[in-house]
């Protein structure tokens, strides 16, 4: 008796409610809702791959092409139980470049160190199920660094401060780009993940701004899904960081709606002190999970 074939193709548009549905059942966290999925899956530099066995979709993966620092991620990978320990393999590296090409130098991918409930949903965070490390592993992934998200429990009695309206009306998108690039070193965050959620909150239009003198010092998205605020991406330079006024504007943001909780999927581990910062104004405390940041040269 053979084995199925595995046939793996691009996905169409007209198929995406079947791939949201696969993420939805055969994944860990699922998706946020099923409308965000749908506009990551669509977005212009998502590449999506389906793979089926006798008609039966069982599997497929999502890949972002970063412009920016020319390298791509592995957004997601969603494979039916029963197949993944004879086909997981051939679905995720079927999906990938089989080498270096001038726009794409690597490829990273975010593992769980754990298999926390706390995990937020696709596309909200870019995690992959914790089963994937090894088959990454067999790919040619190698652990790179570690990388964390926080969640902060709010306090409705939490008074505000008044501060000073400091938000740009409009966020240039080059100065914020020059603004992550910059400091993305030292925050921890040298990778597509965080140039993958920068995208998506320019295309979601949830992206903020602080800019003085002609300098951009903060860079940020906030969005909501039900009673959760989720703080997508937040970079900021170290005289704003050091002195309390990012943390500050933002958790004044925060505190104007009726979140009762905060997460923060994408944090790198030279940003602490923000973070730390940002719990003590919100009155609450921090929980914090790692995550292990995979990669594969081309």
């Amino acid at each position: 008796m053979t084995d199925p074939v595995l046939f793996n193709r691009r996905l169409s548009k007209s198929e995406l409610n079947t791939w949201i549905s696969l993420v939805e059942s055969q994944t860990d966290s699922g998706c946020i809702n099923r409308a965000l999925a749908a506009d990551f899956l669509e977005l212009e530099d998502t590449l999506s791959f389906v793979s089926s066995v006798d008609d039966e979709m069982i599997g497929g993966t999502a890949i972002y092409k970063d412009r920016t620092r020319l390298g791509m991620i592995l957004a997601s990978v969603a494979v039916k139980k029963e197949f993944r320990e004879i086909s997981a393999y051939n679905i995720i590296k079927s999906s990938l470049p089989f080498f270096r090409v001038v726009a794409i130098r690597d490829i990273d991918a975010l593992i769980p160190d754990d298999t926390s409930k706390e995990r937020l949903a696709f596309p909200g965070s870019f995690e992959l199920d914790l089963w994937t490390k090894s088959v990454l592993e067999r790919i040619g992934f190698e652990e790179k660094s570690k990388l964390f998200s926080y969640s902060i429990p709010l306090q409705g009695e939490n008074q505000q401060r008044q501060l000073e309206n400091m938000w740009d009306s409009h966020t240039n998108i080059e100065n914020a780009k020059k603004l992550i690039w910059d400091s993305s070193k030292t925050a921890g965050m040298t990778n597509s993940l965080v140039w993958t959620a920068f995208d998506f909150a320019v295309n979601q239009g949830n992206l903020r701004s602080v800019t003085l003198k002609d300098s951009m010092k903060l860079v940020t998205s906030i969005y909501y899904s039900g009673k959760t605020a989720i703080i997508g991406l937040i970079i900021s330079d170290d005289d704003f960081t050091e002195d309390g006024m990012a943390s500050s504007l933002v958790a004044e943001t925060i505190k104007e709606t009726d979140a009762e909780k905060l997460i923060l999927p994408l944090i790198g581990d030279g940003q602490d002190k923000l973070i730390e910062a940002l719990a003590d104004e919100l009155g609450g405390s921090l929980k914090r999970r790692s995550m292990t940041l995979m990669r594969k040269q081309l």
